[in-house]
This record gives C-alpha cells, sequence and structure tokens, in this order.
C-alpha cells in the first residue's frame, strides 16, 4: 500500500491532537484512502521539550530544511502566527507540497498571495480548521455555493470570548475575575487580547467573506470591537430586558457592498445564537433557496481543530487538484457611510450620577433630544449612581454624547440584533407612538 508522508509543524496541543488522531484512525483512514498516513517529520522549537505525546524522538527536528528533504506530499501548519509560518508554507507550495493549515491570521493577513501560490503550483491549499475549529462549515458552505445564493453569514465564532460573557451572565462575575479563571482553564491565552478585543473572531469572518461572496474587506478596516470593556451591569440589565449580549461576526451582502463587523450584540434570548454557552461555536448562514440554516460544535481545543485538520487531509488525498477561487480585497473607507446602514434598534446602558436623582428625568432628556425609547430597566446602585439599561431607536451619536456630557452620565452602545418581522414590528408601533415598557428596582 501506497504511504502518504506528512510533515507536521508544531507540536503544541493541537499538533499532538494531530498525531493522537491519525493513530486512532489509522486503519479507518487506509481503508478510505487507500494508502496509510504516515507523519515523518516534526518542527518543534525545543527537542527536549515534555510532550503531551509519546513521539519517537528520530522524528523532532529544529530545521524546516529538514522536513521538505523528507520528501513530504503533505504540510500539516498548526504553529500559528504570521512567521515563520508563513514563510513555510510559501516555501511547500512553491515546491509542489498540499497545505494544510489552522492558521487564521496567516490566511487573513495572507491568504489572497497564498491561493495564488497554490493555484499557480497545481497544489491543495485546505484550512477548514481555521474557522470554528470541529464544525465543518467551510465545506459546507462550499456545497451550498453550487445551488444556494448566500446573503449573509453571522455566528459566535471565538470560544473565549463566548465562555466569558457565559460565565459572567450565570454567575453574575466580573471580567477580570473570568478572564483569569479562563486562563487557568487554559480557554485563554496568558495574553487574551487577540480573542477578547475580536481579532481572532475578525481573521476567521474574513475568511468566511472570501469564500462566501468571494471578496472581504481588509482584515483591518472590519469594524471590530471586543468584550473587554463590557461591565457585569450591563449583561444583567440586557438579559432583564430579554436579551443576551453576544460577540458576533457578520458578514452581509448589500447594495453598496459587502458589510463586515465583530462587536457585541444583543441577541434576543430565545435567538439560537443566545443558546450557543460556553466554549461552543455556532454559524447561521442565509441562502436565498434553503433559508436559515445553524452549525453548532465545539469552536476550539485540542481534538475538534486536530479532527478538521486530519478531515482536510483526508479530503485533499481523494479529490483531484481544482484551482480556488480568486481572493478579493476591497477597501469600504470611501463608501463606509453607505456601508454602513442605521440599525433600527440599540441598548443603551447609562451611569449618572447628581443631580439626576429622578429616572423620569433622565427619560424625559432623552425623549426631548429625540430619542425614541421602547424599554427602560432602572435601579439605584450604592444608593447615588442611577443605572439604566435602554432599547432605544432613533437617535445619533452626536446627540447622545452631549446629553450624556450634560447629565454627567456615562454610557455605552450596543446594536440589537432584529429579525426582519421585528424591524417591521418596531416601525408600525413607532408610527402609533406607544408607551414605554418601564420597570425599576428603586425609585425615589
Amino acid at each position: 500500500m501506497d504511504t502518504i508522508r506528512v510533515g507536521l509543524l508544531g507540536l503544541g496541543v493541537v499538533g499532538c491532537g494531530v498525531v493522537k488522531t491519525i493513530r486512532s484512525q489509522e486503519q479507518k483512514l487506509a481503508e478510505r484512502l487507500g494508502k496509510q498516513v504516515e507523519i515523518v517529520k516534526i518542527l518543534v522549537r525545543e527537542l527536549e521539550k515534555e510532550r503531551l505525546v509519546d513521539i519517537d524522538k528520530s522524528l523532532l527536528t529544529t530545521s524546516f530544511d529538514e522536513v521538505l528533504a523528507s520528501s513530504v506530499d503533505v504540510i500539516v501548519e498548526v504553529i500559528g502566527g504570521v512567521e515563520p509560518a508563513g514563510e513555510y508554507v510559501t516555501r511547500a507550495l512553491c515546491q509542489g507540497c498540499h497545505v494544510v493549515t489552522a492558521n487564521k491570521e496567516l490566511l487573513a493577513k495572507h491568504g489572497q498571495e497564498l491561493t495564488q501560490l497554490a493555484n499557480q503550483h497545481a497544489v491543495h491549499l485546505a484550512y477548514e480548521a481555521s474557522v470554528a475549529g470541529g464544525i465543518p462549515i467551510l465545506s459546507v458552505l462550499r456545497q451550498f455555493l453550487r445551488t444556494n445564493e448566500i446573503t449573509s453569514v453571522q455566528g459566535i465564532i471565538n470560544g473565549t470570548t463566548n465562555y466569558i460573557l457565559t460565565q459572567m451572565e450565570k454567575h453574575l462575575v466580573g471580567y477580570q475575575e473570568v478572564l483569569a479563571d479562563a486562563q487557568r482553564l487554559g480557554y485563554a491565552e496568558a495574553d487574551p487580547t487577540a480573542d477578547v478585543e475580536g481579532y481572532d473572531a475578525t481573521y476567521k469572518l474574513f475568511i468566511l467573506s472570501q469564500l462566501v461572496f468571494g471578496e472581504a474587506e481588509p482584515w483591518d478596516e472590519i469594524e471590530r470591537r471586543g468584550i473587554s470593556q463590557l461591565r457585569l451591569s450591563e449583561l444583567q440589565f440586557a438579559k432583564e430586558l430579554g436579551y443576551r449580549i453576544k460577540l458576533l461576526a457578520q458578514a452581509k451582502k448589500t447594495a453598496a457592498g459587502i458589510r463586515m463587523s465583530v462587536r457585541p450584540t444583543l441577541l434576543p434570548l430565545d435567538h439560537p445564537l443566545a443558546q450557543m454557552d460556553g466554549a461552543f461555536n455556532g454559524v447561521q448562514v442565509t441562502g436565498n433557496i434553503v433559508g436559515e440554516l445553524l452549525f453548532t460544535g465545539k469552536g476550539a481545543g485540542e481534538m475538534p481543530t486536530a479532527s478538521a485538520v486530519v478531515e482536510d487531509l483526508a479530503y485533499l488525498l481523494t479529490q483531484p487538484f481544482a484551482p480556488q477561487p480568486a481572493w478579493h480585497i476591497r477597501s469600504e473607507k470611501e463608501h463606509r457611510e453607505e456601508l454602513l446602514p442605521q440599525e433600527s434598534t440599540w441598548y443603551l446602558y447609562l451611569e449618572a450620577t447628581e443631580p439626576v436623582r429622578d429616572p423620569y428625568r433622565l427619560l424625559q432628556a432623552l425623549l426631548e433630544a429625540g430619542i425614541q425609547v421602547k424599554k427602560l430597566r432602572t435601579e439605584y446602585h450604592q444608593h447615588d449612581v442611577l443605572r439604566c439599561g435602554l432599547i432605544v431607536q432613533a437617535f445619533s451619536r452626536e446627540v447622545l454624547e452631549r446629553l450624556a456630557s450634560n447629565l454627567s452620565a456615562s454610557y455605552s452602545i450596543v446594536p440589537v440584533l432584529n429579525t426582519a418581522e421585528e424591524v417591521q414590528e418596531d416601525e408600525d408601533q413607532l408610527l402609533e407612538q406607544p408607551g414605554i415598557e418601564y420597570s425599576a428596582s428603586t425609585l425615589r
């Protein structure tokens, strides 16, 4: 039986998972592929480091040249980061090796050149593991693109932030304390910036948009806001108003172009994505024929990511080479105003001290400023700070900033995800000038 020779770059958590998966599925892979899959070289930084899996030390090397010299057919890259991973992948493609990668940052920053290079040398560049770990969302989307026109993709595609938000809401614990717990459990890195500030989700959204729409904004121009500034009280008020805050990644096709964003968003409690707890991911796809579909699963970790890597490996070994569609990057800076249609509904969180003691006075000030209030939840904190959570419509940031300054109030704004039906209901209700749904824990 022929042997497929694999060079593995990286033997961290995911790399060890790849080794375990290939070993445990050795017979099944041989039966399905008609070939043995063998890891012949593994690139590591330190030869003597203790590993999470038993490895013959003769397989280990610190030299990428030695990996390429081992007559490898496929390179599996699970190092992460842009360099030296980018150099290694480039050299592998140029040498005619297929490449499987889980590196979303590399793809977001250099995927356009790498896909061109793979096409030029007639080799596969597979990257299922780069988005949503164990959820086979990229392969599913490729199938759907044969018949459906996809109009939007949105989802929770970072497990670390979803774990943090879930723990904050369920256990009423502040951000810093939950982050420390996530780091202790291995859900968050020692430097959590990529996750908590939304960079990781932005890289993944860029890849999804390229696959679905054939283009994307430059990754560093995508509207991005993380979760590090969210307060526990914001999550509590949102829930009392009937919503849950999630870090939502969205890519939508509009008349003016592709609109992309990664930001905290309020989802109705009964929305499917609002039910994604802990480190789970969920991706919702809307197609013109099939309608809305939801895909869920573990988005990260040793075995979910390793599973996606090995599935990619098996796929490319059974498929003839076919050129990938070119990736296009389109800067939308000049069309930003056109591409930012007004969200119909927002969540406004306010904290005000003296002289605003009366929530009715605050409400009156909002109405006089032309800010339409649908729901209001208010309480006094430590007897002197008025906290308000509001669902509002029809306001400008300039008016809000001026109002907050006049009222000596701090505020934050989070968009609310509404369905088309809810948007129509909102418009009808505003025409009827309804009363406001109001509740308060303490009124003085």
